[in-house]
C-alpha cells in the first residue's frame, strides 16, 4: 500500500500526471492518504480521488458523487472525531474489471474528540436517524453523513480500530458501461 502524505502536497502538484504515478496496477489500487485533521486537506484528497476516477473512466456523475462522499467522510472525521492537527487516514481501494469497478473507501480518525462514538454507537445513531427522517427530509441542508452516504453507496459500516480509533467504511460497485 502506497502512503500519500497530503500535508506535503501543494494543490498545483495534484494533477493527472501525479495521480497516474500513484497507480502501479490500474486493476488493483491500494492507497492510503495520511493527513492532519484540518479542513484545508479535504480539497487535496478530493482532487486526488477525482483524478484517479477520471483515469479509470468513471462517469462524470459518479466522479462528482465520489467528491461528495470523500468530502462527507473526511469532514465528519475532522469535525466530530478528531482533534485539529491530529493524523487521520483515508484508504482508497479499487478493483477494476472489464466493465465495472469496486470502490472501497475507508476513513480512520483518531477518536480524540470529547464526544467521539464507538462503532456500535454510530450504528445505533444511524438506525435512529434513518427511522426518524429519511423519507420526509426535503432540505438540501442538514442531511448529514447517514443520508448522503446511505443514498449513494452499496454499503456503509462502522468499525472500531485496533488503535482505538473509529473507521467509517463504504463500498460501491459502479458500471463502466454507462460512461
Amino acid at each position: 500500500m502506497d502512503i500519500i502524505n497530503i500535508d506535503d502536497l501543494s494543490p498545483d502538484k495534484i494533477n493527472s500526471e501525479f495521480c497516474r504515478s500513484l497507480l502501479k496496477d490500474i486493476k488493483n489500487i491500494n492507497l492510503c492518504f495520511e493527513f492532519k485533521s484540518d479542513f484545508t486537506n479535504t480539497k487535496n484528497i478530493r482532487d486526488c480521488v477525482l483524478n484517479i476516477l477520471d483515469i479509470l473512466w468513471v462517469s462524470p456523475i459518479w466522479q462528482r458523487r465520489f467528491v461528495l462522499i470523500v468530502d462527507e467522510l473526511n469532514n465528519n472525521a475532522i469535525e466530530y472525531w478528531s482533534d485539529k492537527g491530529s493524523i487521520n487516514h483515508m484508504y482508497l481501494k479499487i478493483k477494476r474489471y472489464d466493465d465495472w469497478i469496486n470502490i472501497n473507501l475507508e476513513v480512520e480518525d483518531n477518536w480524540n474528540w470529547k464526544c467521539s462514538k464507538t462503532a456500535r454507537e454510530m450504528e445505533d445513531l444511524r438506525n435512529k436517524k434513518v427511522s426518524m427522517w429519511f423519507d420526509n427530509h426535503k432540505s438540501i441542508r442538514w442531511r448529514g453523513l447517514f443520508m448522503i452516504i446511505t443514498n449513494l453507496v452499496d454499503e456503509l459500516y462502522f468499525k472500531d480500530s485496533n488503535k482505538w480509533w473509529l473507521i467509517v467504511w463504504i463500498n460501491k460497485i459502479i458500471s463502466l458501461k454507462s460512461k
